[in-house]
């Protein structure tokens, strides 16, 4: 299903040092070919660019009647796998077109609850069609999460990620790019930092100041309510107490439905674990915050997104909260774990 990702209430966390729960494990991963080739085809090439932060597996299932964590690996390349897709629906009639797919997520997780399972399936991409002057366009993009819920779930949740990469491709083949914009192919290697150009929270010299109840109005540097003074935790970058000014007299506001907070110029991501909000710092074009993540002790009926995955494509298999280096992923506002931070300070 589609998300809008307005608001971040929980993460599963992945990281290095969680792999080796997995490591010993593995679930292999096929792109089953569709059955249905639709309309005719214009395209018998794809290239992939995989750009996933983790390409050595695509996240973590649980095996047996213990929920043994594994990982799961495709039984072939990626890139192969969708050449097979498009072969599939590919017949006499159709045209010798490209494909480019820019990959930038792709990745299972499970979580089980006191009486049943949760699997899921993020896929987040960019496709391009090669244009006759050799220049490449835009044809569509996706940033979609699969939440499955049963007793057991991972042949399920396995079989509609299939289902999803393969409807993704076959619906695009079958028609043209209105060519709108021209890129070089050196350009889809690093689409990102070109696609955040539209976006004014990445292109501002100053950010305004205020209350951002979502990620849309950061992102649009649109805030919703003033803020006039805050309270720091301690010595840290962080905040948890904000306050407006109503009729000349100082009022807290409460932080239950903000996304963040920009104060005196500075960005600040309010998480909900800690119950405060953290500094965000700009580097590199993606802002970057350190807060805590845990993978289990949250109620998940209260989780208006399900997951995001990462670094190592692992869950944290223990329910302490641990402190992560995590950026904003500029599309939805979901936070990506990158490394998790061994200092006392936090």
């Amino acid at each position: 299903m589609k998300n809008s990702f307005t608001k971040i209430l929980f993460l599963v966390g992945v990281c290095v040092t969680s792999i080796a729960f997995a490591q010993k494990r593995t679930e292999e991963f096929t792109i089953t070919l569709p059955s249905k080739k639709g309309d005719k085809s214009y395209y018998k090439t794809i290239k992939l660019i995989d750009a996933r932060i983790d390409t050595t597996s695509l996240g973590i299932v649980q095996q047996g009647g213990l929920n043994a964590k594994a990982r799961v690996v495709p039984t072939t390349n990626l890139s192969n796998q969708f050449q097979s897709i498009l072969n599939s629906i590919s017949d006499e009639n159709a045209e010798d077109g490209t494909l480019v797919l820019y990959l930038k997520q792709l990745s299972f997780a499970e979580v089980t609850s006191a009486f049943s399972e949760h699997g899921y399936c993020y896929f987040q991409a960019f496709l391009f069609v090669k244009n006759d002057d050799g220049t490449y366009s835009l044809i569509d993009k996706t940033d979609t999460v699969i939440d499955h819920k049963a007793a057991d779930v991972t042949k399920e949740t396995l079989r509609k990620g299939s289902e999803m990469l393969g409807d993704f491709i076959v619906k695009n083949a079958t028609k043209k790019a209105e060519v709108t914009n021209h890129y070089t192919f050196e350009d889809l290697k690093s689409f990102d930092d070109i696609d955040k150009q539209s976006i004014t929270l990445f292109n501002s010299n100053e950010l305004k100041n205020g209350v951002y109840k979502d990620y849309t109005s950061l992102k649009n540097q649109q805030p919703q309510q003033e803020i006039t003074n805050v309270k720091f935790y301690g010595n840290q970058p962080k905040i948890h107490r904000i306050f407006e000014t109503v009729d000349g007299k100082e009022k807290e506001i409460k932080k239950d439905d903000v996304y963040a907070i920009i104060y005196k110029g500075e960005p600040y991501i309010y998480l909900p674990i800690e119950n405060l909000f953290t500094k965000a710092e700009k580097k590199d074009n993606d802002y970057y915050f350190v807060g805590k993540i845990r993978s289990t002790g949250v109620n998940m009926g209260s989780v208006t997104i399900g997951m995001f995955f990462g670094v190592m494509g692992a869950l944290i298999s223990s329910n302490p909260a641990y402190p992560f280096e995590q950026k904003i992923d500029y599309l939805n506002g979901g936070f990506i774990p990158v490394k998790e931070i061994h200092s006392k300070r936090y």
